[in-house]
């Protein structure tokens, strides 16, 4: 009886190995090919950088398979917590690759392919690896949106198991920081572009090398064109247009942040007229900066997201606004509410007067709002400003 049970035990032993053997020498015909899929930014938020992922394909066995770093399970407990602290989890999805197709064919967004040229011993350690980290105990990771995504798993995996050469700079010229090289993605959704500048901090304009350009899918496009391995083979045999772009890019909108922000200051200065009117309106301008901190303040303190970390915007958009603003009187100020907007102007002024040399870029219509923050932060620190429009005044 003992003796049987080991003979099976040994059995199933030989079998195993014998299986890992196999699936690491044998796991893809010689006629199956391993591509980079990259897909065209699209119009929301979640798409606007576009998108990466490996595709596996054997014609001898029938796979046909995408391997897509940049997916996330919607029903995780906290989902929107988790996204706002940078805690949320991505996975390993693999999917068909008509149906990694549908999504990208209704959203009229093009697709492109590059064949990696690639022996039979290397397609196998590729597929090997992408293998064991589709296991659920190895498809979850911590997303970061510069340094590692969606673009960054691949570049990373091709790396790790090829002996590659990725070439010069292909943007030899002026340094890019990571700020520089977003903006060109949401230059026709200026409102996006705000947001980002505001949330951003210092970390996002450091300077990129090559390395870190593939963050970015397209660059990795570019990178992976120009690569070789050490023998001097091209990293890539082969491009092709998978699917054309259809999309009708939706045109940036007329109220644009600066015209909106300059309107504002332009009310905010005339409402010197009337010190009753001024007061409202700057218990609604300030507390407006005053939340804007808050969520800067979060996403610096609170969040996991390193490049929202030390944001010298939270200097003007001071979260103790929200308090201050409601301690001011419309035509005089005392004690430590008076001290306060002080402070507050020397800061403002600090950043009109030193605005190219500030070590975090700031988005040009940050201007009239730190401008107008000044200028009232002034009346209330040092004196009631009361300004008289003519046209204002009514006719006898």
């Amino acid at each position: 009886m003992i003796s049987r049970l080991l003979f099976w035990i040994l059995a199933l032993w030989l079998a195993i190995f014998l299986n890992i053997n196999a699936s690491a020498q044998d796991r893809l015909s010689a006629s199956a090919r391993i591509s980079l899929l990259t897909a065209s930014p699209g119009e929301e938020l979640y798409s606007v950088f576009g998108h990466s992922a490996l595709r596996v394909v054997d014609p001898e066995t029938g796979l046909d398979e995408v391997y897509n770093y940049g997916t996330f399970d919607f029903d995780t407990p906290n989902f929107y917590l988790k996204f706002t602290r940078g805690q949320l989890l991505y996975k390993l999805s693999v999917t068909s690759f008509e149906y990694f197709l549908m999504e990208y064919r209704y959203e009229g967004r093009a697709v492109y392919e590059q064949i990696l040229s690639l022996t039979q011993e290397e397609k196998n350690r590729i597929y090997d690896f992408l293998l064991i980290n589709r296991l659920p105990e190895n498809q979850y990771y911590l997303y970061d949106f510069f340094y590692d995504n969606c673009a960054t798993r691949i570049r990373d995996i091709v790396d790790d198991h090829l002996d590659l050469d990725w070439g010069p700079d292909p943007h030899p010229g002026p340094a890019r920081s990571f700020r520089d090289m977003i903006h060109p993605y949401v230059a026709n959704i200026p409102w996006i572009k705000f947001g980002i500048d505001l949330a951003l901090g210092i970390p996002s304009d450091t300077k990129a090398t090559p390395w870190h350009y593939m963050f970015l899918p397209d660059e990795m496009y570019v990178a992976f064109s120009q690569a070789q391995h050490a023998d001097g083979r091209p990293l890539v045999r082969g491009r092709t247009l998978v699917l054309e772009e259809t999309l009708v890019r939706t045109p940036p909108p007329a109220l644009t942040p600066s015209l909106v922000l300059w309107v504002l200051f332009f009310a905010g200065m005339l409402s010197f007229a009337k010190p009753n009117l001024s007061i409202w309106f700057d218990r609604f301008f300030f507390s407006i900066l005053g939340l804007l901190g808050l969520v800067i303040a979060f996403l610096w303190f609170l969040s996991d997201h390193a490049a929202t970390n030390l944001n010298l915007n939270l200097l003007w958009t001071l979260p103790t606004h929200l308090i201050f603003i409601f301690k001011a009187g419309a035509l005089k100020t005392e004690g430590f509410t008076r001290i306060y907007f002080r402070v507050v102007f020397f800061l403002n002024l600090a950043f009109v007067t030193g605005w190219i040399f500030i070590p975090q870029e700031l988005h040009a219509a940050f201007f009239p709002l730190i401008l107008l923050a000044m200028i009232k932060a002034f009346s209330y620190g040092f004196g009631p400003v009361s300004i008289h429009f003519p046209f204002l005044k009514k006719a006898d």
